[in-house]
């Protein structure tokens, strides 16, 4: 469940007009009956990119990206749906329903969490760490500031880049932000939820958490500032390197990346994203023109930040930092992608070297060539569990080969690549492949709390059905309900859902039927996948209809007669199979049936004719 009700979704797209949305991102040009721009989700020099104003959808013919107002917003923000509703209505000045602050789904979980505080506390949140931020990027062109301004042009970070993402400077005192907070009027207490202030253990009072320090804003996919991140420049080898905001009521660690606000149209356009530990690599490899560049914040990337990332594009490469650490920290984000179905590969670094180090020692055309050898994440995993465990030297290596390897396989959710994996894997130990699948159950087995045993499938569980095409048939029929209101009264009124044969069809259809409302809110319900992509294509190529009602109407004869024709297939079958064994009783019955049948048949060919 979304959470809202149909008439408030309606609502939000009435009041926000897929052209103006749109327009808001992309410069479109009328061409016709449309629109046409360059698409924003992929690149090109043509534009190939339509928004329709009467049907109110978009559609691109070259990636094959289209739908509603709220699927363009979520495509090009990133967001959820949740998300998604939540900027329509407010850029239409739309009161939002206190009760909607439900949740849809695990990828709305940062949005059911923040949800938990009011619209009012969240906006306040946000306005207290907008002062934040303004009090550290104008204290970095202070005098004060200047230890930190040495640092970046130390590290060859330019004037513009530090400003692209709102670099700031924490400076080395207890009271600075505090100071700078209380003038604004903020409660103390709301900061301290924000991490910014901390309260002093004797006495009254609060002090800053961030000192002297390189500050980083970590913002959401709507430039909102959620927390931050220091990095020290201080000499003391007992301080952490980076200190982060600790989780609060807008705040949720492991569940954002940095960097993502800046990159996100960049790695929509390079269809993918660069990984990387440190901020400032980030910001070095930013600079140099890799701008599709993201990092996690200090944790091991989580499940949570595959999901989101996924959200922008399907594939990813780590580059992680050329040392013991980094390489622990690659083989985790392999395993961790691999169970949420982002496609990651890992390049490695040269010994004791990083992304910004590299970056500037070797150039952009070097770090490119490494980043082309890229391994994808299971050839990876597999190449360090038979390096480390020297399994090409003996069979008890093979065997912990395996065994390593076991719960990265349990933890896949797709049974066709959990069998694609095994084979690699049985090949590349020159093994059986039975074999192997027998170790890794047995390892599974061994294992408490693993996901095999919380509900995935097993290695022989059968494997999903891929999805097929529709008919043109059953497609026009679902496009007809889209375009035409009444057509969707008469579904159900002419029991249209007992003619159709294709099950799918039958469940999209009758979802559309009981949709109201225009045509978005009747798209709004069919689900992402191959159907959804052929309505589009087909709605943003085919004209609307002369006249609706008549062509459904004509499309019913159509579903009748082949309904007639399928049941008299069935009862000659069935009368062949009753004189076959003699039962006669049964074919007379089924022989009375059948000229029925027959008779309805040519009576719908004489009105056809």
């Amino acid at each position: 469940m979304s959470g809202f009700d149909d008439a408030f979704l309606h609502e939000v797209r009435e009041r926000n007009d897929i052209v103006s949305v749109v327009g808001d991102y992309v410069a479109l040009r009328k061409a016709g009956t449309s629109y046409k721009g360059l698409c924003p989700f992929h690149s090109e020099k043509s534009p190939s990119f339509h928004v329709h104003a009467d049907r109110q959808f978009f559609y691109c013919f070259g990636c094959q990206t289209g739908g509603d107002v709220l699927s363009f917003v979520r495509e090009i923000n990133g967001y959820s749906f949740m998300e998604a509703v939540r900027h329509l209505a407010e850029r239409a000045g739309l009161q939002i329903p206190e009760r909607t602050h439900q949740a849809h789904g695990r990828d709305d979980e940062r949005s059911r969490r923040v949800g938990q505080a009011s619209r009012q506390t969240r906006d306040g949140l946000y306005g207290i760490n907008r002062i934040a931020l303004t009090f550290f990027t104008e204290t970095l062109q202070t005098l004060e500031g200047a230890v930190a301004r040495d640092y970046l042009e130390k590290r060859g970070i330019s004037r513009e880049t530090a400003a692209h993402f709102a670099l700031g400077y924490a400076p080395d005192r207890w009271d600075g932000l505090i100071g700078a907070l209380q003038k604004e009027g903020v409660d103390v207490r709301l900061a301290e939820s924000l991490g910014l202030v901390v309260q002093k253990t004797s006495g009254h009072g609060h002090y800053d958490r961030f000192r002297n320090r390189l500050m980083f804003p970590i913002r959401s996919v709507a430039g909102d500032v959620l927390g931050f991140s220091g990095r020290t420049l201080g000499n003391d080898p007992e301080a952490a390197k980076y200190v982060n905001s600790p989780e609060s009521p807008i705040y949720q660690k492991g569940e954002t990346v940095f960097g993502l606000f800046e990159a996100r149209q960049a790695m929509r356009k390079a269809d993918r994203a660069l990984i990387v530990e440190g901020n400032v690599d980030l910001v070095s490899l930013s600079q140099a023109g890799l701008a599709e560049v993201v990092a996690p914040l200090g944790t091991a990337l989580t499940a949570a930040q595959c999901r989101l990332l996924k959200r922008f594009v399907p594939q990813a490469v780590s580059l992680y930092d050329g040392d013991g650490a980094g390489r622990e920290a690659a083989k985790k984000a392999a395993a961790t992608a691999l169970s949420e179905g982002l496609a990651l590969s890992v390049a490695t670094l040269p010994d004791k070297e990083d992304p910004d180090s590299f970056v500037r020692k070797e150039g952009r055309a070097a770090l490119d060539k490494l980043i082309e050898k890229a391994v994808p994440a299971w050839e990876y995993l597999v190449g360090k569990a038979t390096d480390e465990t020297r399994a090409f030297e003996s069979a008890q290596g093979k065997k912990l080969a395996i065994e390593r390897l076991a719960q990265v396989l349990a933890d896949l959710s797709s049974p066709e690549e959990r069998t694609l994996y095994t084979r690699q894997l049985a090949d590349t130990l020159d093994m059986d492949v039975k074999l192997v699948t027998d170790i890794t159950r047995s390892v599974q087995r061994r294992t408490p709390n693993n996901e095999m045993a919380s509900g995935h499938n097993t290695f022989d569980a059968a494997a999903p059905t891929n999805e097929a095409p529709l008919t043109a048939g059953d497609l026009r029929l679902i496009e007809l309900l889209v375009l035409v209101p009444e057509a969707r009264a008469l579904y159900f009124g002419r029991d249209v859902e007992t003619l159709v044969s294709d099950e799918r069809t039958r469940l999209i259809a009758s979802a559309v039927a009981e949709s109201e409302g225009d045509i978005g809110d009747a798209l709004g319900v069919i689900p992402q996948g191959i159907v959804r992509d052929q309505l589009m294509r087909r709605l943003a190529d085919s004209p609307a209809p002369s006249d609706g009602v008549i062509e459904f109407e004509k499309m019913l004869k159509t579903l009748r007669r082949d309904a007639i024709e399928r049941e008299l297939q069935a009862v000659r079958q069935n009368e062949r199979r009753a004189l076959s064994v003699r039962d006669d009783d049964a074919a007379l019955l089924l022989q009375l049936e059948r000229i029925k049948l027959e008779r309805q048949l040519e009576t719908f060919k004489a009105l056809r004719d």
